[in-house]
């Protein structure tokens, strides 16, 4: 009759433990959190599918993965934009460097 008492509180335990790389991803705010979730909730049941998941959300994440705003070239007041191929000449030039067109 004791262990019935305990049969609620040890499956909220084993739950959020099952979850625990989940839990860490979504408090980390990870990028790739829907990979981690997957990971942890269909392979989450073998060892190893818990432990890959659980080093994922721990992971630190390098920079070039990391979401960030696009950089748009800003044309310099002393240069001039082809516009045939879009690469850069300097204003006094007459002809693009790279394709040969006429700069207009």
């Amino acid at each position: 009759m004791m262990f019935h008492h305990f049969g609620f509180p040890f499956f909220l335990v084993s739950l959020a433990a099952y979850f625990l790389p989940t839990i860490v991803a979504i408090a980390r705010h990870k990028t790739n959190l829907v990979g981690i979730v997957l990971v942890n909730f269909f392979l989450g049941w073998s060892v190893i599918g818990w432990i890959v998941a659980l080093v994922w959300a721990v992971s630190t994440e390098r920079v070039d993965q990391m979401a960030s705003p696009q950089r748009i070239p800003t044309a310099q007041p002393d240069r001039r934009f082809c516009s045939s191929c879009g690469s850069q000449g300097p204003s006094g030039s007459r002809f693009c460097a790279r394709c040969g067109q006429a700069f207009s």
